[in-house]
Formats: C-alpha cells, sequence, structure tokens
C-alpha cells in the first residue's frame, strides 16, 4: 500500500544549519530534494565551492581509514563504542590516530610482504643450487676461484659453447666449466675462473646479455655449498617471523579497531550530511531545505526540530502541486507476509505515486497459481519444508529469504490443491488411501475441465485488471487509457455472455447482445489509437483474448508435472530389479521436484507481470529514499 506524503520546507538561521542536518540525519525520514527542483527564484546554493572540499577531504579520510581497517582485519560493521561514535571532532581524533597507527602497520605489511616473496623465491634457488652443488669439484673451494653461473633456454644451447669459447680465451685456458639441466626448458652453467679475470668475464657477460644466476643479496658472499645450507635455514625460519608478524598486527587490530570502527562510524555520518549540503539553499541570513516525509511522520518532524533545535528553524508543509506529482517519492507499505510480493513488484518498476500497488493482489494470486500448478502434497511438502529451512537462516532484509517466503506461501498451496487433486508424488498418493476431493488431473477424461477452469481463472484475473485499469483510468483522467482499457472490458464481458449464451450456460437471447459489445468493445479500444485504430483495434482485442488463453499454462504445466510422475511410479514397478526401479524413480522425482521449485514461480510471474499488470499498473515512481544513516550499519545493530 502506498504510503501518502507531505511535501515539506524547513527554514533556519544560518548557524543552526549543522545541528538541523544532524537532527533530519538521526530521524531518518526526511528525503531531502536539490533545492534547484523546489523552484525558489531567491534561492542559491549554499557553499558550493567550500561543502566540495569538505566532501574531498572526508572521502580521503575515510579512504585512509578503510585501508588500515582492512589491513588489520576490522569486521565489516562498525562496532565501536558510542562515546566515540558521538565524538563532536572526530575527524581529528581520527588523524591522530592514523598518524600513529598507519606507519607501525604499514612497515609491518612490508614485512609481511617481503617475507612472503623470500618465501616464494628461494625454494626456487634451493632447487636449482641443490642440483649445482653436487657436482662443483673441488677447485670451487679456492678462495682464489670465482663462480659464475648463467642460464640458457635449451633452444639455444650452442649459446653455451660460444660463451665457454670466448672465457677460455679471455682466461687464456684457466677457466673450467660444469653445465647441469635444471628443467626440460633450461640450462645452466657455472664458470670457475680465476678471480683476477673476473672484471673481463664480468664485462663479457654484461655485453652478450646473458642471463646471470644470482644469489640473493643476503648470500651473495657465500659459497654454492654454504648457500645451499643457508636458504635451508631461511626457509624454516620464515614461517616463525611471518607468525610473529601476524600476531604484532592481531595485537594492534584488538587494540586499534574498536576506536577505528567508531570513528569511522562517525565519519561516515559526517561525510552523508556533507553529501546532502549540496542539495541546501540560502540567502543572506537563512538555509533553506526542501524534500519529502511520510505524512505521518510530520509531527514528529516538527517535535524533534523544536526539540534539537530550537525556535532559530521553522518546518512548513507544502502543498503539492501539479507539477511535483512525477516527483514525489513513492513508499510501499505492507503487512510482512506481503513484503516479499512487494519486492517482486519493484524489481519490474516502482509504481507511481497516484498509481496502485498490486503488492497484495499479487499475495492473493501468485501463491495460488503456483500451488494450482504443482498441485502434490509430496512435493509440495518437500519444497515448504526446505523453505522454511532457508528462511531461518536468512537475514530479514535478504531478497533470498523473500524469494522463500513466496516458495513457502506457493507450496502450501501446492499441498491444499494437491488434496483436491488426490496427488502425492504424482499416483503414488493412491497407495496411501489419497483419492481427489475436486478433480482428478491424471484422467484424461478431466483435462477439457481442467482446462476450462484455468481460462475460467484466467478470465477473473484479466477482467480484474482491467476494472482496475478503468478506475486508475478516471482517477488520472487519461481519455486514452479509459477508451483502452474500457473497450477491452466492454469487449471481453460481452465476448464472455455470448461464449456463455452458446454454451447454454445463459439464454440463447444473450448470443446477440453479447456481440453487439464486443463490436462496441473493439470500437472503444480502436478509438484510442487513433486513425490506425481501424486495424490495430481488431488486432489488439485478439491479442486479450490470447491473454486469456495464456492461463492454459496454469493446466498444461501441471500436467506434464503429473504425467512424469506417473511415468517414475510405473518404472518403478515395470523394471526386473526392485533396486533399479527405486532408483530411477527417485531420480525422476527428483528432476520433477526441481522443475516443481521453478516452473510454476516463472509461469505464474509471468501471467502478473505480462498478462495482468499491462491491464493497470503505472510504473515509473520514485523510490523514497530518506536521509538517514546507511542500511548496512542499521542491520549491524538490528541483527547484532
Amino acid at each position: 500500500m502506498r504510503t501518502e506524503m507531505a511535501r515539506v520546507m524547513v527554514v533556519g538561521l544560518k548557524p543552526r544549519l549543522e545541528v538541523t542536518v544532524r537532527a533530519l540525519h538521526e530521524l531518518g525520514t526526511v528525503q531531502v530534494d536539490r533545492w534547484t527542483d523546489a523552484n525558489v527564484p531567491a534561492a542559491r546554493p549554499l557553499r558550493s565551492e567550500s561543502a566540495a572540499l569538505v566532501r574531498e577531504e572526508l572521502a580521503r579520510l575515510q579512504a585512509r581509514l578503510e585501508g588500515v581497517r582492512a589491513a588489520l582485519g576490522s569486521p565489516p560493521f562498525p562496532s565501536g563504542p558510542d562515546a566515540l561514535a558521538e565524538s563532536s571532532n572526530c575527524e581529528a581524533e581520527l588523524r591522530r590516530a592514523l598518524d600513529q597507527v598507519a606507519p607501525e602497520v604499514q612497515a609491518l605489511l612490508a614485512r609481511r610482504e617481503s617475507l612472503h616473496a623470500e618465501q616464494t623465491s628461494l625454494p626456487r634457488y634451493r632447487l636449482t643450487l641443490g642440483k649445482l652443488a653436487p657436482i662443483l669439484p673441488p677447485r670451487a673451494r679456492d678462495p682464489d676461484v670465482l663462480t659464475i653461473g648463467v642460464l640458457v633456454s635449451r633452444i639455444h644451447a650452442d649459446v653455451l659453447e660460444a660463451l665457454a669459447d670466448e672465457v677460455l680465451r679471455l682466461t687464456v685456458g684457466e677457466a673450467e666449466f660444469v653445465r647441469e639441466d635444471l628443467d626440460p626448458s633450461t640450462l645452466a652453467m657455472l664458470l670457475l675462473i680465476p678471480r683476477r679475470h673476473g672484471p673481463e668475464v664480468e664485462s663479457l657477460l654484461g655485453k652478450e646479455d646473458i642471463v646471470r644466476l644470482r644469489l640473493p643479496p643476503a648470500f651473495s658472499d657465500q659459497t654454492l655449498e654454504q648457500a645451499v645450507h643457508s636458504v635451508e635455514n631461511r626457509l624454516e625460519e620464515i614461517p616463525l617471523e611471518l607468525a610473529q608478524v601476524g600476531r604484532q598486527l592481531g595485537a594492534l587490530s584488538d587494540h586499534w579497531s574498536p576506536r577505528l570502527d567508531a570513528w569511522g562510524d562517525c565519519l561516515r555520518r559526517r561525510l552523508e550530511e556533507a553529501e546532502v549540503l549540496a542539495r541546501i539553499a540560502e540567502s543572506e541570513t537563512t538555509f533553506q531545505i526542501f524534500g519529502w516525509v511520510p505524512a505521518d511522520e510530520f509531527p514528529k518532524l516538527e517535535a524533534v526540530l523544536a526539540r534539537e533545535v530550537g525556535p532559530e528553524v521553522a518546518v512548513e508543509r507544502l502543498p503539492i502541486r501539479p507539477e511535483d506529482e512525477a516527483h514525489v517519492p513513492v513508499a510501499l507499505e505492507n503487512p510482512a507476509i506481503v513484503r516479499p510480493f512487494t519486492r517482486l513488484v519493484t524489481i519490474l518498476a516502482m509504481p507511481s505515486y497516484r498509481g496502485l500497488d498490486p503488492s497484495r493482489l499479487m499475495a492473493l494470486f501468485l501463491p495460488a497459481f503456483f500451488g494450482m500448478i504443482l498441485g502434490d502434497v509430496g512435493y509440495g511438502g518437500i519444497l515448504l519444508g526446505a523453505s522454511l529451512w532457508l528462511r531461518r537462516r536468512l537475514s530479514r532484509a535478504s531478497a533470498l529469504r523473500d524469494l522463500a517466503t513466496v516458495l513457502a506461501l506457493g507450496s502450501a498451496w501446492g499441498i491444499v490443491f494437491g488434496v483436491l487433486y488426490g496427488e502425492a508424488f504424482g499416483t503414488l498418493g493412491e497407495a496411501f488411501g489419497l483419492h481427489p476431493i475436486w478433480l482428478d488431473r491424471s484422467d484424461p477424461a478431466k483435462v477439457p475441465s481442467l482446462m476450462l477452469f484455468a481460462i475460467g481463472v484466467g478470465v477473473v484475473h484479466t477482467l480484474l485488471g482491467l476494472i482496475l485499469g478503468v478506475w486508475c483510468a478516471v482517477r488520472s483522467r487519461s481519455r486514452h487509457l479509459l477508451l483502452e482499457r474500457g473497450g477491452m472490458l466492454v469487449g471481453l464481458i460481452g465476448l464472455l455472455g455470448a461464449a456463455s449464451a452458446l454454451a447454454g450456460i445463459f439464454p440463447h437471447g444473450f448470443v446477440t447482445p453479447g456481440l453487439s459489445l464486443v463490436i462496441v468493445g473493439i470500437v472503444l479500444l480502436g478509438a484510442s489509437l487513433g486513425w490506425v485504430g481501424v486495424i490495430a483495434g481488431p488486432i489488439e482485442f485478439l491479442g486479450l483474448i490470447g491473454n486469456v488463453l495464456s492461463y492454459l499454462r496454469l493446466a498444461a504445466i501441471g500436467l506434464a508435472s503429473v504425467y512424469l510422475a506417473r511415468v517414475a511410479n510405473d518404472l518403478a514397478g515395470s523394471l526386473g530389479s526392485a533396486l533399479v526401479g527405486v532408483l530411477v524413480a527417485v531420480l525422476i522425482h527428483a528432476l520433477n521436484l526441481v522443475m516443481g521449485a521453478f516452473s510454476p514461480g516463472i509461469h505464474s510471474l509471468r501471467l502478473h507481470y505480462v498478462e495482468f499488470f499491462r491491464k493497470f499498473y503505472e510504473g515509473g515512481g520514485r523510490p523514497y529514499q530518506p536521509f538517514r544513516l546507511e542500511a548496512s550499519a542499521q542491520e549491524a545493530r538490528h541483527f547484532g
């Protein structure tokens, strides 16, 4: 149901602006519009440049805070002491805190990153050195001998031969070489040369741009054998150091996170208040705030401003002008059982302010349509239990919880229709004494009755939609919509009367008046379309008949499920092995259950969105978005 909204203006002296904005923020019921939407000639934007600077500074501070909180692993929602959150100087306190804790956190993060880099690179050195160390000649231990490692791709193996020849030339034949395969694609070679020839060989390697096997700086002054042991020891030390860094970060988190979270809550409030300043107007001495509030909340707004701000501010309820109609925010307030259907309605479009909210009608018809299609006590019981279990484990604001509620209601109706049809896992219910009370869908002779019932449901649903559409057209004074929807309504009533007379339900004399109403309806429908209505009017009316026939899916989809369940039950007793038959039957029933969870819901939604809503529903409304604390923070407090 749509909530009545009141257009309001809050006027006050400039020195009381901050406390006024804070009071509105805490109240959380006023949607603040931009001052330009209010068409106030004498107004101008409130300190636009200074307000932008404040927002930018607060945004930078918030980014610093979120970076530190993420590093400390803080929880996603504010959890700190309320006293800190209400601090009047939280920005300054937060800056001082960040200046103190941020360098410590950054140093620990840098240390952790360095340790992780070592932990990643050292195993490669260990692998390489482990292959080369065993084949080193004794000469490598001579302090006057320099050992240089080079790496070459296997496809460039000839480079090693050329390099060896050139090094022999530079060292006058005093060099020695060791080669080893590191992996299927890489070759390594160790050059053992007199230390006095080191500069010449290093220069050669630099000119040829050959990849060097370089030890980490910590091991660069060690021999290969020493480096192997040092790398092993270092790999054992790194996890201990990482654990120590983790403990230090944990200690910082325990100490700072509650305070940072509380300051963050305060900062978010200030940022939201700074954002709303761009919507406020000012004159020389006053400020003006324009917006919307639910009509029943207006007295509370007056009382809060009088108590929190005082006589320096006044609030006035303004008339809603015709030009304001398209901008009135829409707030939908429905009972708890209807709210999940409100979400389904707003997924399609938010209703206009003067339009109808079809949530309650959807809550009435959609589960019944679902149940009519499902129509099985066994499937309905399983889906009801599963949806209630899922619903208990989801938060109140979760869209999945709303879908679980819709599924639970539809499943309950599925059990009701299952009793009427006498079905439990198809024909299996007969074994337990379940028999049809109203109609046996598995009996081919009853299929025409089921089809007629589905069409009858479609006629009622469509007529209701058209009646609501005519009422909405009268309220909005739309001649076009009145002709269109009125023509459809008159034509459908006439067609229903003529068909009933031909079927013997009404006297045969109703045929001529019924057909006359059909013609009148087509004429009215064509008149709403202009000159093209001569052709388009009859086509549109045929489309209306197609809409009604579309409700046959309520019967057809259910019949498909019935016969699939029947096949499963027949196979269970006809296969040679009882175990195999039961397994096959269970698999088919499981498939049918999955289809029963999705197909009835999808088709029931289609009947509402396409066949029903199009007869009267007017979308395009603007959602009501009051100026209040972020929903995430409120939910965190509510759900604890």
